[in-house]
């Protein structure tokens, strides 16, 4: 069986400048993030704290290529798939372990070890068997049981810059061995996924729809496609492009940062409410393809950024020098907040 597509409003739509106009608020704070790595990937994504490695794993998905940041050096190490595969979509790493990770492929899934590097990559059974020439897979992360969530995205047309609307999927690995479920299809662009404290809301994104949705969350179901159910829309982030939901990451408030794809920023959200609390702004050097962010550091109390230009010609290129670029948001910007901001521990895969 498939979860089921309806999606049943249970909130108002508060965007962006609703939010500031909420009565008694001087609209939500105003955060600027730093530059880290000035890396300009066409499609930088998937930002990963690595607790062991005190390192953020970050991805260029058009580019084939894996990095591991380490602010202690202030270094950025780069590992190459481009001879093995088209994309590299998502970046985990493997539960127990310092240097084994996962990793989303065009194909499907990968694992490799961060110490050995490319020619350590391994590709899984069931790559080639999940989807067309015209799918991708997208974002993703793993659950508090430790399985993977792995979405995909479909495109058409002249270099694949058209999509194909309800042509992808999300599916779920548990463990290594044996193929994914499919849990859901009819999806268009598989992207954020986030889990509160308790493991009891998953909260996903499909971003053409233009909104985050929740699901009520059963980790103990036997049965892949009941661990989420009841899909609901939490919050509207626009009515039209730009911008769309993009990745996101719960802090250990309960809210929800979200980054928005052609706004340039990244927005904290109550996700009971939708009231928009505070935005990351980017600078104009940078652009405005925000793609994802994570919680890093060894208290999880900075805020990584990751940017792109996909699509873009020179001239935009040159316009916005910064695209593609890893920022952060440091502990003491995010204290204006007037509280101690922190994210959620990440999950690892359960091999």
């Amino acid at each position: 069986a498939i979860l089921a597509q309806a999606v049943t409003c249970v909130s108002s739509v508060i965007g962006l400048e609703s939010a500031s106009m909420v009565e008694g608020k001087t609209g939500p704070m105003s955060l600027s993030p730093v530059l880290v790595v000035d890396q300009k990937a066409e499609l930088g994504e998937g930002p990963f704290w690595h607790p062991k490695r005190q390192q953020l794993l970050w991805l260029d998905v058009l580019g084939s290529k894996v990095f591991c940041y380490d602010p202690a050096t202030n270094s950025n190490a780069e590992h190459n798939f481009s001879e093995l595969t088209q994309h590299t979509t998502t970046v985990v790493p493997v539960h127990g372990s310092a240097s084994a990770v996962v990793v989303g492929t065009t194909e499907g899934l990968a694992r490799f070890d961060l110490d050995e590097g490319v020619k350590s990559i391994e590709m899984h059974e069931s790559n080639g068997s999940l989807h067309g020439p015209y799918v991708r897979m997208n974002d993703g992360k793993c659950d508090p049981q430790g399985r993977l969530w792995l979405g995909s995205i479909s495109r058409v047309g002249p270099g694949g810059a058209d999509l194909a609307t309800g042509g992808a999927a999300l599916y779920v690995y548990k463990g290594w061995e044996g193929p994914p479920t499919r849990v859901m299809e009819g999806i268009t662009i598989s992207n954020g996924l986030s889990w509160n404290a308790e493991g009891t809301i998953m909260y996903y994104t499909d971003s053409p729809t233009l909104h985050v949705d929740t699901f009520d969350f059963d980790g103990n179901a036997e049965e892949a496609v009941a661990l989420a159910t009841n899909r609901q829309q939490a919050f509207r982030v626009s009515d039209s492009f730009p911008p769309v939901p993009d990745g996101h990451a719960l802090d250990a408030s309960g809210k929800l940062w979200v980054a928005c794809f052609g706004a340039g920023e990244v927005r904290r959200y109550d996700p009971a409410t939708g009231e928009v609390l505070a935005v990351v702004q980017l600078p104009a050097d940078a652009g405005p393809q925000v793609t994802a962010c994570a919680f890093g550091g060894e208290g999880l109390d900075e805020l990584y950024i990751t940017t792109a230009h996909e699509f873009w010609d020179a001239e935009q290129q040159q316009a916005h020098p910064l695209a593609g670029g890893l920022f952060k948001v440091p502990q003491e910007e995010l204290a204006k907040l007037g509280e101690a901001i922190s994210g959620l521990p990440p999950w690892h895969f359960k091999m």
